[in-house]
């Protein structure tokens, strides 16, 4: 998949999710509106059945008329002669609680000519309760001056969204798991196209690797299809030498691919001996140096450990050595210095190689143990391998039961640091 075909999935995705996350919302805001609405009509009703029962009881006692009531003189007659405040909290309450509203809430009866207040659940009234608060005319009990009942919920958005709990909850949730799996299928996307990348350039670093020795061995057997009676038995053992050394090159190559198929497979074992990793280190520097070696390259060695026999897969050990060198040859330049340190360390020894080649970006140093990942070094291939020795290594020592870490700073050099138990687990 092209980069461009990523970055248009990912555009277009982003946009749905986001028109998505805007039209929820604007849905879950509206739906909060109508269930302020539907909380103000039910306040609504429930104030209109209070205001029907203080009329009908009013009625079993007191006929309104326009003449004084007979009961009292005019001057002796007030709106609590026909409103019983107690009577007026018990309907409240009754109302309120057959409506499903909150249970906390304050009232008062207001003198509608200048709002003053005659009498109300508490000595002060807020002024949030002036503006929010729902109203009743009682002009239907009294009818020498206008009043009003007024009841105020403080909690009243609370209420409803108490109420859409559940929808916002599990919308809430349905989104958070949307954009989870978009940023999962986006992630996996670009690592899968990354991965085709590695395993594009692993493919043509194989082939390159491959094409070299088998060029070699054509052209030194057709050397010797040429050969008669009269050619020289050296010429014969040189070409021969030839092939033997690109053939063994050859199954070096594929045998560290089939390791690495192994390790996927967990089809290896470690076959567990003592010796003396000092040795190990000498002798296989010793060899790769042979090979590789020029007279710019320096070895120095701080072999401190005190105890350095391990009891581990000596084979593996040795491959693991040779990779951590083999790599601080091939990305030094000239004047290769590379320092080989061991200590010990935690029941075990610590084995550290330094060297002052290129180094590493921040980048690669994350991915450096990746399966396939080489450095990129753009088109030129002056630096050969498939990119699976340092996940080999890593792999390897995992399996001994050890660490490693790498520190590296670019055009400055890198140091790999691998801790070993002493006695490696089975």
């Amino acid at each position: 998949m092209l980069r461009k075909h990523i970055i248009i999935i990912i555009l277009f995705a982003s946009t749905a999710l986001v028109g998505l996350t805007i039209t929820q919302s604007l849905f879950i805001s509206n739906l909060f509106q109508v269930g302020k609405e539907q909380h103000d009509h039910r306040v609504d009703v429930a104030l209109q059945e209070v205001i029907d029962d203080l009329i009908a009881a009013n009625n079993e006692d007191i006929t309104f008329s326009e003449k004084p009531l007979e009961k009292f003189t005019s001057e002796e007659i007030t709106l609590f002669s026909v409103i019983d405040t107690a009577l007026l909290e018990k309907l409240l309450a009754k109302y309120i609680d057959f409506h499903r509203l909150n249970s906390v809430y304050e009232y008062a009866i207001i003198k509608t000519s200048n709002d003053s207040v005659l009498h109300a659940s508490k000595a002060v009234i807020s002024k949030s309760m002036k503006k929010e608060a729902h109203e009743a005319c009682l002009s239907c009990l009294w009818q020498e001056e206008y009043f009003h009942l007024e009841v105020y919920f403080p909690s009243k958005q609370k209420e409803v969204l108490v109420e859409m709990s559940a929808w916002l909850i599990g919308t809430g949730i349905f989104i958070f798991l949307l954009i989870l799996t978009f940023l999962y299928v986006i992630k996996t996307i670009i690592r899968q196209k990354k991965l085709s990348e590695i395993k594009n350039d692993f493919i043509n670093n194989m082939t390159h690797e491959f094409k070299t020795p088998i060029s070699t061995i054509s052209l030194a057997s057709e050397v010797l299809l040429q050969t008669d009676a009269e050619s020289s038995i050296d010429r014969v053992k040189k070409y021969s030498r030839i092939i033997f050394d690109e053939n063994t090159r050859m199954r070096v190559q594929v045998e560290r691919v089939l390791q690495v198929a192994r390790l996927d497979r967990d089809e290896f074992s470690l076959t567990k001996s003592e010796f003396d990793l000092h040795q190990l280190v000498r002798d296989t520097v010793q060899n790769l140096c042979f090979e590789q070696c020029e007279e710019e390259t320096t070895i120095n060695y701080h072999l401190d450990a005190s105890q350095s026999n391990l009891n581990a897969d000596e084979m593996h050990i040795k491959n693991v050595v040779v990779n951590l060198v083999d790599n601080a040859f091939k990305y030094s330049n000239k004047g290769t210095r590379i320092s080989i340190y061991t200590q010990n360390q935690n029941k075990g020894i610590k084995l550290t190689i330094e060297d002052n080649g290129i180094g590493l970006s921040q980048d690669s140093t994350r991915h450096i143990f990746d399966k396939f990942y080489r450095v990129p070094t753009g088109n030129i291939h002056n630096v050969k391998g498939f990119g699976i020795g340092l996940y080999y290594v890593k792999n390897m020592v995992t399996a001994h039961g050890g660490e490693i870490e790498v520190q590296s700073e670019l055009n400055k050099g890198s140091s790999f640091n691998v801790y070993l138990p002493l006695d490696t687990p089975i």
